[in-house]
């Protein structure tokens, strides 16, 4: 069977048999055809059976040659463990290449973070004119004030807005729902949106934020949102959509903010995952939760 119908077959598989979302299978799709192209093209390998753990090796030499991060390398590894294993598990291949290839050694990996000065000076400099630009404005100030990932905001609806004013529902991975607060400055920003949406369109679409046919943004046109609009920031930071989720983060713990409220906000399951998205180790954090919760420490004796 050709390589390429092995991955429709196994994105197929993913997705109505193990549940995966949309974009999770879309993403494995990237990674595949990517890893595919290379096996095929670059080394001439005609059949997945062929694939060796050399060559998955000099696959990955080659992703770090070219610009890769060892984080996004990392992410395309799973991705071949999970393949590979499909492919054993249903006969195809007798043994499985993955085995024994290791993720390369990840450097200290501290996000970026814009400074709290700099954004907010944007954000109120910011005055729309169009629905487009009042569009963006409210994307913008309603990832930083919620911590939102890039597919939380293209999946929102008008009706995620709570019954009480300032309260948004959410639903994170693996379909988890969680309310956050809405800060005033993109209540504002909202509000301005869909009067000036009503007003243009005449109505509300369900999705919040739309393009000029009324569909919901995909999460690549959200890219170039963010891209387009912090075109200047951009040249001297790192700026994109997890970008605004990690300066969320570390602003609210900078200010003092519990760190289980921020683990909360972000919709995160252990503190060590709320750690990479704080500019600070773990350890720094932990001894934030030591002090400021009432049982983060032993009792003093």
């Amino acid at each position: 069977m050709e390589g390429r119908e092995l991955i429709r077959d196994f994105l197929s598989y993913l997705k109505n048999e193990k549940g995966f979302s949309e974009n999770t299978v879309s993403s494995y799709e990237d990674d595949l055809n990517q890893f595919w192209e290379f096996m095929r093209d670059g080394l001439g390998i005609k059949e997945l059976e062929l694939v060796s753990r050399n060559h998955i090796r000099e696959f990955v030499s080659v992703l770090l040659r070219t610009g890769f991060s060892k984080r996004s390398v990392e992410r395309k590894l799973s991705c071949l463990r999970t393949f590979f294993k499909y492919l054993k598990r249903m006969g195809i291949i007798d043994k499985n290449p993955m085995l024994g290839i290791r993720n390369p050694k990840r450097d200290q990996y501290l996000p970026d973070v814009l400074p709290e000065k700099k954004l907010n000076e944007f954000l109120d400099s910011w005055e729309p004119e169009t629905l487009n630009d009042f569009r963006d404005k409210a994307i913008i100030e309603l990832m930083y004030s919620c911590g939102l990932r890039a597919s939380e905001v293209v999946e929102l609806r008008w009706e995620s807005l709570g019954e009480k004013e300032g309260e948004l529902k959410v639903f994170g991975k693996g379909k988890k729902e969680r309310i956050v607060p809405v800060g005033e400055k993109a209540l504002q920003a909202l509000n301005s949106y869909k009067e000036v949406l009503l007003k243009e369109k005449g109505k509300l679409n369900e999705y919040i934020f739309v393009n000029k046919f009324g569909h919901k943004l995909t999460r690549r046109a959200l890219w170039d949102i963010i891209n387009k609009r912090f075109e200047t920031l951009a040249k001297l930071y790192g700026v994109h959509p997890h970008a605004i989720r990690h300066s969320f983060a570390t602003h609210l713990l900078n200010r003092g903010a519990d760190l289980r409220a921020i683990q909360e906000l972000l919709g995160h399951k252990s503190l060590s995952t709320t750690s990479v998205y704080t500019n600070l180790p773990f350890s720094a954090l932990l001894e934030v939760y030591k002090k400021t919760h009432p049982r983060g420490k032993e009792d003093e004796k």
